[in-house]
């Protein structure tokens, strides 16, 4: 209501004003000498719209404007010179133009004449548009009314916050319009008024939210870890889709984990939250929840940059760590034995730079999962990827391998976790289809680890019928005793094209073609994937082209047969010289450019995606 009522307060100052005036007339006007004709105060001038009002939240600093000078109900109309103020602090005036089709458009490229055209000074801080303008003999006068100038500005100040600044569109000094007889007409003029509002921002699409990372740790089936070096692991806690909107500088959680199996060790910053500024880590208290489980509780608060008062120039914003959090395992039993602990996040409170709640989405908990030790005749076959990605442990499983790919196979024998040295170990390798591939022997070392390695076949006829899950079985004789160990893979393209479409079929020259690419991987360690699109016209010259470094993998081992799905964007410029009619999209993965020594992971995206370029006339 308040706004409202100065709102009116504004209209009634900008009511229509009465304007006596004696016209010295200094435009070319006709040469004719008619009796001068009488008129009814009725014509006006006036500012479309009256009234340029906009808020901060939905229009920024550099916005450009327009506004229209008009006139209406005025008889024999044949010249004008006018003179527009405004706040140049607040505005800058950045073009006057007469549009086509205005009210006094002359019939000839020479039935006028421009007196004057430009921006002058008042004073300090404002300035004014003076235009003159002036139809020339044999051009008749206008009757009626319309458009004569569109003037447009552009907003230099913002407003402060929750005020306004302003500036008036102001008919200033003597405003002349004159009929064809030099004779000045009467009128009436409204003024326009322009407003900046600051509005509190929208708030960001994307709300904040905490996760555990990793979401599985796992320790492995082997030696026992409890009061070993191998007991101790990290977690982190990140942050993740923290919008600079939010103003965010503080982030407090509890974290749960069952104490029977883990202990809190300690916890650091991690340097991505540090390089916002000086963070503080408030020290962590622990306690029990009432279902047993045991937590910490602590927050981590960016600092103000300057102090006092306090002032914050950035908030912590993006993705990445705050913390990393350190556990001990402290109970393991014997293998087949396995148990699990939750790494609880709850109670998560974030906070802006005036201490109030910012809200968050719901957190990503974690969960530590610990297999029991491994006693008494053993055996273990991995493969070379490092611990949990090779199928360390028993019966577990191996990160993928790819087209040719050699395999490195080990074995580790023990007795009570003791290597068990030169034992003959058999490699037995099935495909997908349970055929036999190859069968190897190897002989353990003085660390009881037997190795040997094949590649995998690639055949002229067919080969992609060898992809899918292959087996290892490893056996060995350890007193008398056959142990056994299986493990499995997927044999796989790299990277599997799931599909590629672009925004719609038909492109005119110099549009932007938008591409989309899904692909998918059973990978689970990162890998580097260079993805590039190309186009081609009908010519089959190249057009343009698109690229994106990426990777694929990063997952658990316990999503190992399952593919992980990816989708990539890219835009390509059609330009003007590209050939009319069907143009291919070529789009390919490889590990890094070939000039850098990179090859392919699959097969060319087939059959190629085709577009329409049309031509101009279409």
């Amino acid at each position: 209501m308040l706004k409202r009522r100065r709102r009116k307060v504004r209209m009634n100052k900008l009511v229509k004003l009465l304007i006596g005036m004696t016209l010295t007339v200094t435009f070319l006007l006709s040469t004719a000498v008619t009796t001068p004709l009488t008129y009814a105060t009725t014509t006006t001038l006036y500012i479309d719209p009256m009234e340029n009002i906009f808020y901060s939240n939905t229009t920024s600093v550099g916005h450009e404007f327009m506004v229209k000078i008009n006139v209406t109900d005025v008889t024999n109309m044949y010249a004008y010179e006018l003179k527009i103020l405004y706040n140049s602090t607040v505005l800058n005036g950045t073009s006057a133009v007469r549009p086509a089709g205005h009210f006094l458009e002359a019939s000839s490229p020479t039935g006028f004449f421009v007196p004057v055209w430009t921006v002058k000074t008042e004073n300090s801080t404002h300035d004014y548009w003076h235009v003159g303008y002036t139809l020339l003999a044999p051009e008749t006068a206008k009757t009626g009314g319309g458009v004569l100038i569109e003037l447009t500005f552009k907003i230099l100040l913002a407003p402060p916050e929750e005020g306004y600044v302003s500036s008036p569109i102001y008919f200033f000094g003597v405003q002349k319009i004159a009929d064809d007889t030099a004779s000045p007409i009467p009128h009436d003029v409204v003024h326009g008024i322009f407003e900046y509002h600051w509005s509190p921002a929208p708030p960001p699409e994307d709300v904040p939210y905490l996760s555990v990372d990793p979401p599985i740790t796992t320790i492995a089936a082997g030696a026992p870890v409890v009061g070993t070096g191998k007991a101790f692991f990290d977690v982190l806690v990140q942050i993740t889709d923290a919008d600079p909107g939010w103003w965010l500088v503080g982030a407090e959680f509890k974290l749960a984990y069952n104490n029977t199996l883990i202990d809190f060790v300690g916890i650091a910053l991690d340097p991505w939250v540090e390089s916002f500024g000086d963070i503080f880590l408030v020290t962590p208290t622990e306690g029990t929840r009432p279902d047993g489980l045991a937590y910490i509780n602590t927050a981590v608060v960016l600092l103000p940059h300057d102090y006092p008062p306090s002032t914050w120039y950035n908030p912590i914003s993006g993705n990445g760590p705050l913390v990393k959090i350190t556990f001990e395992v402290i109970y393991q039993e014997a293998f087949p034995w396995e148990d699990e602990s939750p790494l609880d996040l709850y109670e998560i409170k974030f906070s802006d730079n005036e201490a109030a709640p910012v809200p968050s989405e719901p957190e990503g908990d974690g969960q530590v999962i610990i297999k029991g030790f491994v006693i008494g005749r053993q055996v273990d076959v991995y493969t070379q990827y490092p611990s949990p990605y090779g199928g360390q442990g028993p019966n577990m499983p191996s990160d993928m391998f790819w087209p040719q790919k050699e395999v490195w196979l080990y074995a580790n024998v023990t007795y009570n976790l003791w290597p068990v040295q030169n034992k003959v170990v058999a490699f037995e390798i099935r495909n997908a289809c349970g055929e036999l591939i190859t069968i190897l022997t190897a002989i353990s070392d003085e660390d009881g680890v037997a190795m040997t390695t094949f590649r995998i076949p690639w055949p002229c006829d067919d080969p992609e019928s060898l992809f899918g899950i292959w087996e290892v079985t490893a056996t060995v004789d350890i007193a008398c005793i056959v142990v056994n160990d299986t493990l499995s893979f997927h044999f796989d393209y790299l990277v599997r094209w799931v599909d590629v479409y672009t925004d719609k079929e038909e492109y005119g020259h110099c549009e932007d073609v938008k591409i989309t690419v899904e692909y998918k991987s059973y990978a689970i360690q990162q890998r580097p994937v260079l993805i590039t699109v190309v186009i081609h016209d009908e010519l089959n010259y190249p057009i343009g082209y698109a690229y994106l470094n990426t990777t694929v993998g990063g997952g658990d081992m316990g999503l190992w047969c399952q593919y992980a799905y990816y989708s990539a964007n890219f835009t390509i410029h059609v330009p003007k010289h590209a050939a009319a009619g069907i143009a291919k999209l070529y789009v390919n993965a490889y590990d890094y450019w070939p000039t850098n020594g990179g090859c392919p992971w699959v097969p060319e995206y087939a059959p190629p995606p085709e577009i329409n370029i049309l031509p101009e006339w279409a």
